[in-house]
């Protein structure tokens, strides 16, 4: 795209957590106009009525979808939906040979019958699901470079394949159980009592320990990136904090292996990718990643036990800054633009 020009682009579902972010990332975006935002409300009104914050830097006003509106408005579409929408939309917004990006999950399965198992509802777009890309940019840039429709991966699954990723594709790591925790954000702006401020507060609890529909996508990715079927345990919490994810990944190793060789594994692996920390014996923490499109990687091992700790900040690495980084791809744009 011409370096003069700036490139229209519409947020879908602009006002969930992921929009909201999403909405203020592309703002600060040099490459980018928001032209057309939209959501299910009640009234149409200013975006900066419904976000006082953004007063002044986006007062354009938030409507009921309309399609051929958005079309008209828009070279890129975010679709920042509740899982099960994108599918009704996303088949007209790519007709209209419009770049969509789907922070939802519904084109993360290349097994429909997977995504019909943990969504609960009929996958009715097989034929652009054939060409969707997961949207992870350190494993599959070259694919992100040439696609139509991207796959934005879910937060849970990006930390978790990140953490994880270098030692599988060795052929290095097996009996893996990721326990995770995340703030209430990942549950998104219309959750239950459970994550209201009273019940929350200085709680803690974990959930779906077999059956969260984070766990077939992490060893979807992680099985193509390993070439092998990959096995694992997923035990997720929630934590009273309002964003961030923490992944403390216990497993062992195929063989031996020192400090030095697991350093350079990881170094070689992410040497060259903006958004990737490796920090060696260090452990990383959760305030360190908050509000970057950060995910920081540390690592200690006792004998051939290993613990890998990831963590990142969900609405931006773990869903709308991943969105963004997936768009400079496309775009032929610096990855890193309105993410530094």
């Amino acid at each position: 795209m011409a370096a003069d020009t700036k490139t229209n682009v519409a947020v879908i579902g602009a006002t969930g957590f992921t929009g909201e972010k999403l909405i203020e990332l592309l703002l600060g975006h040099p490459r980018v106009t928001v032209s057309y935002i939209s959501a299910k409300i009640d009234k149409e009104c200013a975006f900066s009525e419904i976000f006082p914050h953004f007063k002044g830097r986006l007062d354009i006003i938030c409507k009921n979808l309309d399609m051929e509106e958005a079309v008209s408005k828009a070279q890129v579409i975010f679709l920042a939906l509740p899982h099960k929408i994108s599918l009704e939309i996303a088949p007209f917004f790519l007709k209209k040979k419009k770049i969509v990006i789907d922070l939802s999950a519904d084109y993360r399965f290349k097994d429909v019958a997977v995504y019909e198992q943990y969504y609960k509802t009929t996958h009715t777009d097989s034929a652009n699901l054939r060409n969707a890309v997961y949207g992870l940019p350190e494993f599959y840039r070259d694919a992100i470079k040439k696609t139509q429709l991207v796959a934005n991966p879910g937060c849970y699954p990006t930390v978790s394949i990140l953490s994880t990723a270098p030692l599988l594709k060795a052929k290095l790591l097996e009996n893996i159980i990721i326990d995770a925790k995340s703030g209430i954000t990942g549950a998104g702006r219309h959750a239950s009592l459970a994550y209201h401020f009273a019940h929350l507060h200085g709680n803690l609890f974990s959930y779906k320990p077999f059956g969260h529909q984070h766990l077939p996508e992490i060893t979807q990715i992680l099985s193509d990136i390993a070439k092998t079927k990959v096995q694992l345990r997923f035990s997720p919490h929630v934590i009273p904090a309002e964003r961030g994810i923490l992944a403390t990944i216990h497993g062992q190793l195929t063989k031996a292996m020192d400090i030095k060789e697991l350093n350079a594994l990881y170094t070689q692996c992410y040497e060259h990718e903006p958004f990737v920390r490796f920090l060696g014996q260090q452990l990383p923490q959760l305030k360190d990643v908050i509000e970057t499109n950060c995910c920081d990687i540390g690592l200690q091992t006792e004998g051939k036990n290993i613990v890998i700790v990831g963590t990142i900040d969900n609405l931006i690495k773990g869903a709308s800054g991943q969105a963004i980084q997936n768009m400079n791809i496309i775009c032929g744009w610096d990855e890193t633009l309105g993410l530094l």
